[in-house]
């Protein structure tokens, strides 16, 4: 698993992921009724995103993602993943996500997919 420099702090939220990009996760689970083959590249990418940092880190992360998906044989995937992540992970920006729960059933959620989504918006800045 690749791991991604991040900074600690204590005043985080519990850790939550929502496979990659939630909308990525469940467009793919929707048309090809099985799970992404490149969602685990994903999880790594969330606890960076989860943790924030500086800005260099984050961009870091998206070039990471990118590589690892590229890597499983989805290049397209890839590229659109990384713009994805690009314009809708900034720490000011509450974007939409639609995540899976434990029982199957989809939730939708906003502030879950930005940079340091494990503080509370908008606490966090770069």
């Amino acid at each position: 698993m690749t791991t991604f420099k991040t900074l600690e702090n204590k005043e985080l939220k519990p850790f939550t992921t929502d496979g990659c990009s939630g909308f990525m996760s469940f467009a793919w689970r929707r048309v090809f009724r099985k799970d992404p083959p490149w969602e685990g590249c994903c999880f790594a990418h969330d606890v960076a995103y989860w943790k924030g940092g500086p800005t260099n880190l984050r961009l870091e992360a998206d070039i990471e993602l990118m590589r690892a998906v590229a890597g499983q044989g989805h290049p397209y995937w890839a590229m659109l993943m990384f713009l994805a992540v690009r314009v809708g992970g900034p720490w000011w920006m509450p974007f939409p996500s639609i995540r899976q729960t434990k029982a199957g059933k989809w939730h939708f959620s906003l502030n879950g997919v930005r940079w340091g989504y494990g503080y509370r918006y908008p606490r966090y800045k770069e």
